[in-house]
């Protein structure tokens, strides 16, 4: 009997330490496939603005320009493409290589894109649409839910596969709100971006260092 209950006090210490150790080297090696990235976009998208503890510099050189980027917040642009503009290597305004026009929350409700039209030129985005009125689209709501946003690369790769987007394509987008100051020789080229989501023409354009990218399904 001795022996018995000798056996069953470490079988009662050593039971709880064998099922710990196991449980812990699950959770620390069992689960050891990395977690994939969303598939899809989450909650039909948004803007998702950050401001940043102190301003981020960065530059850009090409031919005889140099631009400096200020970035005083961090942002996520996701949501399906309505509209592109790219434009040409030629400076000044070639730093901003592309134009993406990018709608989002309820307008990707219900096929509600169906009542938009849109159309796109130098810096510029204009849409018209005949909303029934049952989708409870204001013209406010509009507004703050599409977007004209001015692309900035520093990566070359990066900027290939972002403009591989075609307009209907679902995507995430990170990277750093930047005001652009370029200098060359004989010029300055100046230009804002937005940091709000009610301003308007010119004014109203998101200018976007891209850091990161993801096309995902809608």
């Amino acid at each position: 009997m001795t022996l018995l209950r000798s056996l069953l006090e470490w079988a009662l210490i050593l039971v709880p330490l064998i099922v710990i150790g196991f449980l812990g080297y699950y959770f620390l090696f069992g689960a050891g496939v990395p977690m994939e990235e969303p598939s899809g976009l989450p909650g039909n998208g948004g803007f998702f603005q950050v401001p940043l503890a102190t301003p981020q510099q960065y530059s850009k050189n090409a031919g005889v320009w140099q631009f400096s980027l200020t970035a005083n917040y961090a942002y996520t642009l996701a949501g399906k493409v309505v509209e592109r503009h790219e434009y040409p290597a030629t400076m000044p305004d070639g730093v901003i290589a592309l134009d993406l026009a990018v709608a989002n929350g309820d307008l990707l409700a219900n096929n509600n894109l169906q009542y938009f039209t849109f159309t796109m030129g130098d810096r510029t985005l204009e849409y018209r649409y005949d909303v029934p009125t049952y989708t409870g689209l204001t013209e406010e709501y509009i507004d703050e839910h599409i977007s004209n946003n001015h692309l900035v690369f520093l990566d070359p790769a990066l900027e290939t596969a972002v403009k591989s987007a075609k307009v209907g394509d679902c995507v995430i987008i990170k990277g750093k709100l930047v005001d652009i100051r370029g200098a060359s020789p004989k010029t300055l080229y100046l230009v804002n971006t937005s940091t709000v989501r009610n301003d308007a023409y010119p004014a109203g354009c998101e200018i976007i260092l891209v850091e990161s990218y993801l096309n995902v399904a809608c």
